[in-house]
């Protein structure tokens, strides 16, 4: 892989991403205050809080790290460049109108929608037009591909639901409720997710890297559960439901069969704080998998919210934390230090993350994470409103760690 300055983005095109999305990451954890334990999946207040976490937090840091990545990875130039200037201020304002409209007054939602499907699609379209002109075909490479289609579909089914929830036009959004929650989370967050970690686990971690053959069990048995999901919402066919969901799951339980053997090549032992956060969400997704089989077989609709909670703000949440610890400094040294090695004294990677602040985070996202997922089951008030806090100090600090380390001078 050739890390050149050449095929990367200038740290001020990337660094709005990191700074949005930290920041829908505090607003987001803040806003659950205004919830409680006993709250149903389909309540307005959720969907308004998934969609500012999922876009304005998810979307917006794997926007960022891919628009990197990529070009990095693929040894290739981006096609058109000047699209992730305006791509983050669009994300931004989309996920505030998106959110507003579900919590607040539905027209804001094909609003805050379109905002949003115009600036994925704009990414979408640099990806997969700069990655096509690569000569390098990797497991990466092709989860990016595969990634950038089933964004397209995502965004495509969310604007007709959208549309729908608005009142602009007849749909069902419930028909193409799992359609739309597969082919983002499914065939673009985690199809990323699983492509990245052949190079991030074992660059970061020290550990062995595999063979991309490894991966393709996992690629393309996520594939086929999106597939089959979009399917069953077509055709309306219960039975293709539990196929797309076996399929996702045995996709998963593969991914975690790599990643286990990733991380038990380790070449050196020592724990900082990306390997702490990096263990604390595939701790959580394994929890979130047992407890989604638990709850399918007693049929119990509150578990399935702590299965979602686990997924999105254990799993998803501390696995982007923990890299942009290790993301944002390497950037930031690349930029400003790594050109002038040679002639003077500069700092370490490491000593641009100001350790203390990113441990308290880790610490009261963690505590945070563990005191809503038990509220959730006991019904308990007091204890939903102190993970509130918990991760809303989280989300603060987050949000003080990005700046600190994007501002750092010598």
């Amino acid at each position: 892989m050739n890390v050149s300055p050449d095929f990367s983005l200038p740290l001020r095109v990337v660094a709005p991403y990191f700074l949005a999305g930290t920041f829908f990451y505090a607003l987001s954890m803040g806003y659950l205050w205004f919830i409680d334990p006993a709250v149903s999946a389909g309540d307005m207040r959720v969907l308004g809080w998934v969609h500012a976490y999922m876009v304005g937090f998810v979307m917006s840091v794997i926007a960022g790290a891919m628009g990197q990545l990529s070009v990095v990875v693929g040894e290739v130039h981006h096609r058109y460049p000047v699209l992730f200037v305006w791509i983050a201020p669009m994300l931004g304002v989309g996920s505030v109108l998106l959110a507003a409209g579900f919590i607040r007054d539905p027209a804001w939602l094909l609003a805050g929608g379109v905002l949003i499907v115009a600036a994925l699609a704009l990414f979408a379209f640099d990806l997969f037009v700069t990655v096509r002109r690569s000569r390098r075909r990797t497991a990466v490479t092709r989860s990016m591909q595969w990634s950038t289609f089933f964004l397209g579909i995502g965004l495509a089914v969310g604007i007709a639901m959208a549309g729908g929830y608005a009142g602009a036009w007849v749909i069902d959004p419930l028909r193409w409720l799992y359609a739309h929650l597969m082919s983002v989370l499914g065939g673009y967050v985690l199809l990323n997710v699983m492509g990245v970690s052949t190079v991030l686990l074992p660059m970061f971690g020290a550990c062995e890297r595999f063979s991309d053959n490894d991966h393709a069990l996992s690629f393309y048995a996520m594939i086929a559960a999106v597939l089959t999901m979009m399917l069953a919402a077509l055709l309306q066919i219960g039975w293709l439901e539990g196929v797309s969901l076996g399929a996702a799951l045995f996709s998963v339980l593969y991914y975690l069969r790599v990643v286990y053997r990733i991380f038990t090549s380790k070449k050196r032992r020592y724990a900082d704080i990306w390997e702490r956060s990096t263990a604390v969400a595939f701790m959580a997704l394994v929890a979130a998998l047992a407890l989604a089989l638990y709850a399918y077989v007693e049929g119990n609709g509150r578990y399935w919210l702590i299965v979602y909670w686990l997924l999105m703000a254990g799993f998803i949440g501390f696995l982007i934390t923990g890299h942009l610890y290790k993301i944002v400094p390497f950037l930031v040294w690349f930029e400003r230090f790594a050109p002038r090695i040679d002639d003077e004294e500069v700092p370490m990677i490491h000593q641009l993350l100001p350790a203390r602040w990113a441990d308290a985070q880790w610490g009261s996202a963690l505590a945070g994470v563990a005191a809503i997922a038990v509220s959730l089951w006991s019904q308990s008030v007091w204890l939903w409103q102190t993970g509130a806090v918990l991760l809303f100090v989280s989300g603060v600090l987050l949000v003080a760690i990005i700046v600190k380390v994007l501002r750092y001078r010598v």
